[in-house]
């Protein structure tokens, strides 16, 4: 017999089987680019699914640096000293806050965010809500399947953002139930890629 926990799980993936298949379908029919350089993947070392993050994007060879919440020293101290050269992008897997920052700053760059994922913590799981290029729905919808790995599974989303003019989509995935992160109790995370805006 099902019980309560495995129905919310079903409930919650059943939800995003329509967005699932349009965007798989939509995605497979997009020919492949390069992927977006990455300047920097940022993590926040006060949460335990952003440092799971850091280590597998920090496997494909991507450069990562840490916060503990404030972004600040990392901006007066390294981007804008980059971006003062010229625009390259970031990730990262973070807080709301440390993400509007950056995306606020990225403004007078003429960048913007690209991809967004909302990763929202309850009871029967993490839900995850994603906003951005076709073919990285179609890779973040594996997080039906990765359960307590998710975030490491959304490095792999990242290091894969399309070049240039992409289609934005979105699309529903659900993790089962994994451990909660305690400083995340009220609070989503968000994963999410700066990249310079690309005109029409």
């Amino acid at each position: 017999m099902t019980n309560r926990r495995q129905f919310l799980q079903i409930s919650m993936t059943a939800t995003a089987w329509p967005f699932a298949s349009s965007a798989v379908r939509a995605a497979a029919q997009i020919p492949a680019t390069e992927p977006l350089a990455l300047y920097k993947v940022i993590y926040d070392r006060r949460f335990g699914a952003s440092v799971a993050f850091a280590e597998r994007a920090a496997a494909l060879g991507l450069g990562v640096h840490a916060i503990e919440g404030d972004m600040t020293r990392f901006w007066y101290d390294e981007l804008y000293h980059e971006w003062k050269k010229g625009p390259v992008a970031i990730a990262g897997l973070t807080a709301h806050g440390a993400m509007f920052c950056f995306e606020q700053l990225a403004r007078d760059q003429s960048m913007r965010v690209v991809f967004r994922a909302e990763h929202k913590f309850g009871a029967a799981g993490v839900e995850h809500a994603l906003t951005g290029p076709l073919t990285m729905l179609r890779d973040g919808l594996a997080l039906n399947d990765r359960g307590a790995e998710w975030a490491a599974c959304m490095a792999d989303v990242v290091a894969h953002c399309p070049q240039g003019r992409a289609e934005i989509s979105h699309a529903a995935a659900a993790s089962a139930t994994v451990a909660r992160d305690a400083q995340v109790d009220a609070e989503s995370l968000y994963s999410w890629v700066i990249a310079p805006a690309v005109k029409a």
